[in-house]
């Protein structure tokens, strides 16, 4: 028999096995993954779309803790927005060993376009203003893929309502495409245009500029105006009417052709004149050498073919110093009140590119290396898109070699490392110009 304290060291025993038995039956948790912070995040790849904009619609914050769902995730909202072809991502850890350095990789969408309203019985500035309430990336240009058409469809289809059925199309207009939203109706066709109020320019003028754009297109109010400004609005703008409005368009049905009479109300407003041309986008002694170049001074009577003419002036002056992508835009300053507009052109010079490696092809050891001496263009120095041609030009024309057949300059240019590498091709004479030209010396094989 077993004495009391016996029996209850059984039981507690007892008690302890069959709670380690229930234990052991029981699956023991996972430890929680270890994440650590985000500290840094680049993008790379992206061209018209800001990196600040990229990370903001990725979702990643810096300092949040992340995992490759965290990634995975962000490159899925990216994608969703249609702006990009792909988006790849890589991260690792940080110079700290704290926390992950991030890189977003990304290749947008090559071709946006602008996109308009046609006959959607909403105005357009609230359809817009919807619209980039729901956009996340995109502005006023947007890829022609369907789930970017439907997201916008969809958008503009709840403000017309059911009366309406919203369709989208991508349009020819003028020398541009451009995507309409508009009622899934067909469209009559421009037979004639009129011009009403118009004294400073004859009408035979006005007929000119519209004729070839308008005549024969679909008819819709914004795409006739789109072509007036294209069109007939420049004609004034040499004359200083840059206050030119087309006050009214309306239509008739044209009686003995089909299609629609488009009549236009023009209102020609007063002459501008030139006030000041300043430069912008360049350092003060570039400003004072584009006022020398372009020789743009103040007078009666402003005349912007004469201002975009001067652009002409200014790109060779850029592209010769290596920024081959150099563009520029004129944005005026309108004085109402004295009827004067003072000009300011934006000069943006992009990268500048450099010369790279010159190869020669075409001469045997003894020709090259004179060739070789007198490139001028050398390693380093800003490249000049007109020199390779000119030189070859040169070369020819001083007669180096009496059997020269063709020749040739390619350029390769690296936009990354905004270098250009240029190979010149030489080729002998065929052997009937040998002859004609009695010619002998050293030049290439055809090429």
């Amino acid at each position: 028999m077993r004495s009391r304290s016996q029996e209850t060291g059984v039981r507690s025993q007892k008690r302890l096995l069959t709670a380690l038995l229930a234990i052991s039956s029981v699956a023991f948790p996972q430890q929680p993954q270890t994440v650590f912070p985000l500290e840094t995040l680049a993008v790379k790849g992206n061209q018209r779309l800001k990196s600040e904009k990229i990370i903001e619609v990725s979702g990643l914050k810096i300092g949040a803790p992340v995992t490759k769902a965290d990634f995975d995730a962000a490159r899925a909202r990216l994608l969703s927005t249609g702006a990009f072809e792909s988006v790849g991502y890589e991260y690792k850890p940080a110079a700290s060993n704290k926390g992950y350095a991030g890189t977003l990789d990304v290749i947008e969408v090559e071709q946006l376009f602008p996109y308009r309203f046609e006959e959607i019985p909403v105005p357009d500035d609230q359809l817009r203003t919807a619209l980039r309430k729901q956009e996340l990336i995109l502005g006023d240009e947007i890829p022609a893929s369907k789930d970017v058409l439907d997201r916008y469809t969809a958008v503009i289809q709840k403000l017309a309502g059911a009366s309406v059925k919203v369709i989208s199309k991508v349009d020819a207009e003028s020398s541009h495409y451009v995507i309409v939203f508009r009622p899934d109706t067909p469209r009559s066709r421009v037979a004639e245009v009129r011009f009403t109020g118009n004294q400073v320019i004859p009408t035979e003028a006005l007929l000119r500029a519209a004729a070839d754009v308008a005549f024969g297109t679909a008819y819709s109010e914004p795409l006739m105006r789109a072509i007036l400004d294209a069109s007939v609005r420049p004609l004034y703008d040499a004359r200083g009417r840059i206050r030119v409005a087309f006050t009214k368009i309306e239509t008739e049905r044209a009686q003995n052709y089909d299609g629609v009479i488009v009549k236009v109300t023009v209102d020609e407003g007063q002459s501008y004149s030139l006030g000041a041309v300043n430069f912008a986008g360049v350092s003060r002694d570039d400003a004072r050498e584009l006022q020398r170049l372009t020789n743009l001074q103040p007078n009666d009577v402003v005349n912007f073919d004469d201002i975009k003419a001067a652009l002409d002036k200014v790109y060779p002056r850029y592209r010769s110093k290596g920024y081959l992508h150099v563009a520029a835009n004129i944005e005026r300053s309108i004085d109402d009140a004295v009827h004067r507009v003072d000009v300011t052109i934006k000069v943006d010079p992009g990268p500048q590119f450099v010369m790279g490696k010159l190869e020669i092809k075409g001469l045997d050891i003894l020709s090259e290396p004179p060739i070789r001496k007198v490139w001028n263009l050398r390693e380093g120095a800003p490249y000049d898109p007109q020199y390779p041609d000119a030189f070859l030009n040169d070369i020819r024309a001083q007669g180096v070699f009496d059997n020269l057949g063709k020749t040739k300059a390619e350029p390769k240019i690296d936009e990354k490392t905004h270098i250009v590498d240029v190979t010149l091709y030489f080729s002998g004479a065929a052997p009937e110009d040998q002859k004609k030209r009695g010619g002998r010396g050293r030049g290439g094989s055809e090429f």
